[in-house]
């Protein structure tokens, strides 16, 4: 994520915070960003108005049934 790359799975075309800080120094929560280019910063604190986009990585083998509707969740293995 270090390179402006708009097919990585985190680009969206605008610059977001992501979840959690990574750092706390001198009073300031560090946490990563993306920028619109596509490019992923973290060594900055937070100081300027993004907008937030969590980010979760699942294992594939993490859910067993459902297509993610409301109607269907998404559901976890046993033991997952």
């Amino acid at each position: 994520g270090s390179a402006s790359n708009s097919k990585y799975y985190l680009y969206t075309g605008n610059s977001y915070w992501t979840l959690s800080p990574f750092n706390f120094r001198n009073g300031n929560a560090y946490v990563r960003y993306v920028y619109s280019s596509g490019h992923a910063y973290r060594n900055n604190y937070v100081d300027t108005s993004y907008g937030v986009r969590p980010v979760i990585n699942l294992k594939p083998d993490s859910l067993n049934n459902g297509n993610g509707t409301a109607s269907n969740p998404y559901r976890a293995l046993p033991n997952a």
